[in-house]
C-alpha cells in the first residue's frame, strides 16, 4: 500500500512539473500587424489597403481630402477596420475577400486597428496631416462609410512564402518530454528497488 501510494506522489509531481513547464513559458504571438509582422512598416501613397498575412499593407497609407479608400481582406482569417476611439470604421466582420471604403473629407491622422488581432495596426494620412478631427463623430465626417462588397477583382494567388515562427513551444515540448521520462525512469527504478526489499 505505501508503494502505491509512493508511485501516486511521484506521477502527481510529474504532472505539476509539466503544467508548471507550460504555464511559465511566456507565450509568443504568432501573428501581429503594422510593423510587427515580419517587415519594416510600410508607407505609400495610395488608395487601398490590403489584409494580408494578419498585416495592413500599406501600414500607412498617404491620400488627398476627399479621397476614400479601400480595405480588403485576403486572409482567411475575417478582421475588422476600426478607428481609434470608434470615431471611423466599423466592429463589423470583414470576411475573405470582402472589401469596406471610407472617405476621408478632412485633413488628418487616422489610426485603425483591426479589434481582433492585437498589433494588427494601420494609419491613413489625409493630406499634410495637419487638423483632423479624430474626436468628431458625426454623421457627416469627417470619415464617412462607403459600401462593404465583394472584391473587384478575383485575389491573385500569392507566392510570399509565410515563415511560421514557432516561439518556445518546441522548447517547452522538449523539457516536457525529458521531465516525463526523467518522472518514468524514477517510477522504474523504485518499482525495482520495491521488489527487491519485499
Amino acid at each position: 500500500m505505501a508503494g502505491s501510494s509512493r508511485h501516486r506522489g511521484v506521477f502527481l509531481a510529474a504532472a505539476l512539473m509539466v503544467v508548471a513547464a507550460f504555464s511559465l513559458v511566456p507565450g509568443v504571438a504568432s501573428a501581429s500587424g503594422g510593423g510587427g509582422c515580419g517587415g519594416p512598416v510600410s508607407d505609400e501613397t495610395g488608395t487601398r489597403v490590403q489584409i494580408e498575412s494578419y498585416c495592413f499593407t500599406p501600414t500607412i497609407v498617404r491620400v488627398e481630402p476627399g479621397d476614400a479608400v479601400t480595405f480588403a481582406n485576403m486572409d482567411a482569417a475575417p478582421h475588422t477596420v476600426l478607428g481609434a476611439n470608434g470615431a471611423w470604421g466599423s466592429y463589423d466582420v470583414l470576411k475573405r475577400g470582402r472589401e469596406a471604403t471610407y472617405t476621408f473629407a478632412e485633413a488628418g491622422v487616422f489610426p485603425y486597428v483591426c479589434t481582433y488581432h492585437p498589433g494588427m495596426v494601420g494609419t491613413v494620412v489625409v493630406g499634410d496631416g495637419a487638423g483632423g478631427a479624430i474626436g468628431t463623430t458625426t454623421a457627416a465626417g469627417p470619415v464617412t462609410p462607403g459600401t462593404t462588397s465583394a472584391l473587384q477583382t478575383a485575389p491573385v494567388a500569392s507566392t510570399t512564402r509565410v515563415r511560421i515562427d514557432r516561439g518556445a513551444w518546441p522548447a517547452v515540448a522538449l523539457v516536457a518530454f525529458a521531465l516525463l521520462l526523467s518522472v518514468s525512469g524514477a517510477l522504474v527504478v523504485e518499482r525495482r528497488r520495491h521488489r527487491s526489499v519485499a
